[in-house]
């Protein structure tokens, strides 16, 4: 499963790229033959990668609910990473969220993501819509939710709060397949 565009490719992290990560992130730059970013992975995705493995180990099905890693398409340099935190709720919602290392930022990267990873999101079975959160200084992101069809749906204290739900006649969402 990996979702290619004009400047990148995008692929889940796997069970085993996963624990790769969390032992020795060194191993996965070894193994793609990229230049090491000691700013990836990032605390948040470290954090999070024990809790995506057990549910990774419980059900196979949760690949692609997870993180993925945006790499730039000709292999050469990680651009960050992108995921949804879990599966559809009972409600069909699922959360993404996204970090784009600071040597890549404000050239699109971030847009061009989400864009794809919505497409395929709304492709797979029980997902109704996409919900995102983000401070309310990150002016960036905000853009990034906007320009990609999400609406600000609320607010909790400094967060904002954004959604997209799934078009019904929309046909390029409907018939999209990654590469």
């Amino acid at each position: 499963m990996e979702i290619n565009t004009g400047r990148l490719r995008i692929f889940p992290i796997t069970l085993d790229l996963a624990q790769t990560l969390m032992k020795n992130s060194l191993a996965f730059y070894y193994q793609y033959q990229l230049p090491w970013n000691k700013n990836w992975p990032h605390d948040g995705l470290k954090a999070m990668l024990p809790l995506y493995t057990e549910r990774l180990e419980d059900r196979a099905e949760e690949m692609g609910f997870g993180p993925w890693v945006m790499m730039d398409a000709a292999g050469e340099h990680v651009v960050g990473d992108i995921g949804f935190k879990g599966s559809p709720d009972e409600d069909g919602n699922i959360e993404i969220g996204y970090h784009v290392v600071a040597s890549e930022r404000n050239a699109g990267y971030a847009s061009e993501a989400v864009g794809e990873l919505c497409r395929w999101a709304f492709t797979q079975p029980g997902v109704e819509g996409i919900e995102a959160q983000c401070d309310k200084g990150n002016i960036p992101s905000q853009k990034v939710l906007i320009n990609n069809g999400f609406s600000h749906t609320g607010r909790s204290q400094d967060i904002l709060v954004f959604k997209k739900e799934k078009a019904r006649n929309d046909h390029k969402q409907n018939s999209y397949k990654a590469k």
